[in-house]
Order: C-alpha cells, then structure tokens, then sequence
C-alpha cells in the first residue's frame, strides 16, 4: 500500500510525496501536485512499487526526482476512441466502458512508452480473476476477449502511429472460450417440456407466436424485433434477417446485424408463419403497434419464468442456445445450424454447442460399427470358429 503526506516546502508551496515500502524499506517520491501524487499512488497500489517506479523512470534510491509528464496508456486509448470512424453508437458505448472500468482503474496514469507484456498479461489476470466493477460478477471468457481485443486494437494504432516500436497485446494467451457464460459455467438449454411450461406461464396467448418464432428462428433478441412483415416468404417458407436493433446512448437505432454472416435467410416452419400478425410495420410489436422493446418483453418473460419454477431461471436469449440442442439433438448438421445461427463461422458454432452435438457423435460411431462388423476377419468372429 501506499499513501500522500502533505509536506510545506520553504517557499510556501506545498509538496505532495507518496510513501511506499520496497522489500523492508520506505521510500518517498515528492511531486509538486496532487493529481501526478494520486497518479503514482495508484500504480505502486496496483502494479507494485518496483514496476510503479520503472515505468515513471524513477529512481527510488535519490531523495528528489524529476516526473515528466507523458502520454498515458489511458490517455492514448481515449485518443483512439475518439478518432474511430464508421463505427456504431453502441460499440462506442462499449469501449468508453471498457476505458472506464477496466484500462483507467488498472493502469492508471501508466506511460504508453512503459507498457509491457507483462502488464498487459497482469490484467488478463485481474479481469479473470476479479469480479467486473459494472456487474459484481466475474468476466465471461467471450467478453474478456473483446476488452483484450479492443486493447490490442488501440495498441495497433499507437503502433502504426510511431508512438510505441511494437503491440505488447498481441499473442497475449486469453481464457478458452466455452460459450457463453451464465455465472454457471455453462449455457443454459430448456427441454420441450420447460419450453411448454414456460409457455403456459402467462406467456399465451399474446406472446405465443413470438415465443414460437424465437426458437425456432434461433434469432438474436435485436434481429427478432427488427423483422418486418415484407421480410417473411410465407410461399417459400423463408424469413430473411436483415437488420437488428441496437441501444446505445443514443437511444434506439437500426442497423445491421451483429455479423456479416448474420445476415442470412432462415427456412421456418409454415405453421409457425401463419400464426403471425402482418398488418403493422414490424412483424412483431408491444400491445400498442409500436417497436417491441426488450424490457417490455423480459417483464411478462420473467412472471412466466416465476410460475413454471424453472430452474436454474432461463433468459430469452437461452431460446437461441435452445434453437441450436434442438437441431443438434435430431440430428441436424452442425453446418446447418451455424448458418442459421448466423455465426460468422462455424468454429464459433463447435466451440459453444460441439458438446451438444451428440447425434453426430452417434453417428460417427455406427459408421465405425458397421465397417468394422462388415470388415472384421471370419477367425475373429466367435460365432464363426
């Protein structure tokens, strides 16, 4: 730990020294405001005082020291959020998160200069290990990705920049992935029978249809609510996603969906499509014709959830997790399902659902049965010596 002692200099100005322990002895390092002290403080506190001092050059033995100032791994990162282009409102809300809860609490006024792998590998470490500021829960393995991915991505630029010689964020090893997590450590699925209780839980008749369609569909919560009447081939059985809806502080916008594969055309089941209401501009709506807005939604989703006593308590985007053990399980392609999924490959689709797709593994076994029943060697058969 470290702390800021106010010491009155002999001119009258008042000097700000951080007091810290190396091994078993004090040191002090004045500086001339209390911003830079605080600064400094906090990198003792969070990268140890060995490394607080390399990175402000710092030589701990010499009662004064000159501190320049420079640019800031922070202050670098928010010159690269604000000079992105073509990128959506939510996906900046995203990263001003990112900068705010994980890169400006842990790296402190950290000079760009002085980053190192090292550093970058202790906040993998902290972010795994340490419950997330904005939901008191640990990170899921996908979303410490995308902070680790963004990082990178701003380091990129510093690179191409001149501002630093290399990327000491790329080739950092992350946490494998193993979809998404629910602070279960696994996906949640719902059997037919959850599904049908949960249906009857207040969720009929009025969001039946779109109960229907999101597992069927196996539709992000965005792309479902952004289907239009004019997107649906009820002829050929085809609804095609070509939009979704994103919040951000901006409010409600439309744009594309989350990928470019996400972009896709799905096969439904006619019955399912003649249960739909086409008569206003979105396929699906609140009870006034307007948008249908997710919090409107999870209300009546949570009740139904209460009365069928389902446990542990699904979230309607388990309906796409379900679309995909369905599929799996009657042996549907895996190939399949990643398309209309829409996952921008099917890696994605075998990393998250690879354990589910039991049919297939099934399958591989009987052809290994039969070849090996209809090749095995006569002497080998007992039923033949």
């Amino acid at each position: 730990m470290a702390s800021i002692r106010e010491r009155p200099r002999k001119d009258g100005s008042i000097c700000y020294a951080v007091l810290y322990n190396i091994g078993d002895r004090q040191s002090s390092t004045p500086f001339d405001n209390k911003k830079a002290a605080d600064a400094f403080k906090l990198a003792v506190e969070v990268q140890g005082p060995e490394r607080a001092c390399a990175m402000y050059n710092i030589n701990p033995e010499p009662r004064r020291h000159d501190v320049k100032d420079t640019l800031t791994v922070a202050d670098w990162v928010r010159h690269h959020i604000d000079h992105l282009t073509g990128v959506e409102q939510k996906t900046i809300d995203n990263y001003e998160q990112y900068l705010q809860n994980d890169i400006q609490p842990f790296f402190g006024d950290m000079p760009l200069q002085q980053l190192a792998r090292e550093d970058v590998a202790r906040w993998i470490k902290h972010m795994q290990t340490t419950p997330s500021r904005a939901t008191k829960k640990l990170l899921a393995p996908k979303t410490l990705a995308n902070k680790h991915r963004f990082l990178a991505a701003a380091l990129n630029a510093a690179v191409k920049a001149d501002r630093i010689p290399t990327n000491p964020a790329s080739g950092a090893r992350l946490p494998r992935k193993t979809g998404d997590h629910d602070g279960r450590g696994e996906i949640r699925m719902l059997s037919r029978q959850e599904f049908d209780q949960l249906a009857a839980g207040g969720l009929l008749p009025y969001w039946g249809p779109l109960l229907e369609f999101m597992v069927s569909s196996g539709c992000r919560w965005g792309e479902v609510s952004a289907v239009r009447p004019g997107d649906v081939d009820r002829a050929a059985g085809v609804v095609h996603i070509q939009r979704a809806w994103k919040k951000s502080t901006k409010g409600y916008e439309i744009g594309p969906p989350k990928t470019k594969r996400s972009k896709r055309t799905i096969n439904l089941p006619p019955d399912i499509l003649s249960k739909l209401d086409y008569t206003h501009e979105w396929l699906f709506t609140n009870k006034d014709g307007g948008p249908l807005r997710y919090k409107a939604f999870k209300q009546a989703w949570d009740r139904a959830v209460d009365r069928a006593g389902l446990d542990p308590r699904p979230t309607p985007h388990d309906l796409r997790h379900t679309c995909a053990s369905w599929m799996l399980g009657a042996g549907v392609p895996i190939t399949v399902v990643s398309r209309h999924l829409g996952h921008e490959n099917i890696a994605i689709t075998v990393d998250v659902y690879g354990d589910v797709d039991r049919a297939s593994y099934q399958v591989a076994a009987d052809v290994m049965g039969r070849i090996l029943g209809v090749s095995a060697p006569a002497e080998l058969d007992p039923d033949k010596r």
